[in-house]
């Protein structure tokens, strides 16, 4: 292996998450067996004075997190447990997740790119791929500007919009995609190999492998390091963390490339 760790897992605190088997006590031993030293907890939350959450995130309001780190920081766990949070952006530069709160959990990850929750987050001014693209684009320079995320989710990855991916990352040059990480990678922020990169997942191949490639290749190439995310939401989904253990050695990723957060003591 080259990760030792799975730092994006969701519990039934995230409402999207209906497994009532996704509970630490089933999870940490499970992926203890696997040979994982590390994992990191980052149930969905919306924590923001200023922006009223919308109905899906209403009840994620960080309560759950702040309770279920009490619980995890409270015992002792046969591997590295963390818990962090998934943040959400409505725009660029409104985020749902507030200095104080970050400051309470180990860690705090964002997505840029939630645009399928289309009555909450700002959607491009058109439906066409360049329009996304450059959406897409502002959100996470947006994000990785702000000083609030340790971990980017999934980026550039197109909830919403996944039938135009591939057309979608097309638009955007390598200099474009360089820049945007480079300012991830010089506020030391964590990169994601998530399992939506990996298309044999969706039965309808929807895109191609190639983009996803492209983008983690041009990412290491701008300087950032990475994290490994099964993003699971049932025990089940943690078959793919053999696959994401493939595509982190097709991208050539070393031990020099895992970024702090996914690191082992």
């Amino acid at each position: 292996m080259i990760f030792y760790s799975d730092m994006h897992i969701h519990t039934p605190a995230s409402v999207c998450c209906s497994s009532d088997t996704q509970i630490p006590d089933n999870i940490i031993p499970l992926l203890a067996r696997k040979g994982y030293k590390k994992i990191g907890f980052i149930d969905h939350v919306w924590d923001s004075k200023d922006v009223p959450p919308s109905d899906f995130y209403v009840t994620q309001d960080g309560k759950k997190h702040l309770e279920l780190h009490k619980f995890i920081h409270s015992r002792e766990w046969e591997i590295e447990v963390w818990v962090g949070c998934e943040a959400d952006m409505k725009a660029p530069g409104v985020f749902g997740i507030t200095h104080e709160l970050k400051e309470k959990l180990d860690y705090v990850a964002m997505a840029t790119n939630h645009f399928h929750l289309k009555d909450f987050v700002e959607q491009p001014a058109d439906s066409t791929p360049r329009a996304l693209a450059q959406h897409m684009l502002k959100f996470f320079i947006s994000a990785a500007e702000s000083g609030l995320p340790d971990l980017l989710v999934h980026p550039f990855y197109p909830y919403g919009n996944i039938d135009i991916y591939d057309d979608t990352i097309s638009c955007l040059s390598d200099t474009e995609l360089i820049d945007a990480f480079s300012v991830a990678a010089s506020n030391n922020i964590a990169i994601e190999i998530n399992k939506c990169y990996l298309p044999q997942l969706r039965p309808e191949r929807l895109f191609s492998i190639e983009t996803p490639l492209r983008i983690l290749t041009l990412a290491k190439q701008a300087g950032c390091k990475f994290s490994l995310g099964s993003d699971a939401h049932s025990l089940e989904t943690f078959v793919v963390l053999d696959q994401l253990q493939n595509l982190a050695k097709t991208l050539n990723i070393t031990k020099a490339d895992i970024h702090p957060i996914a690191q082992i003591r």
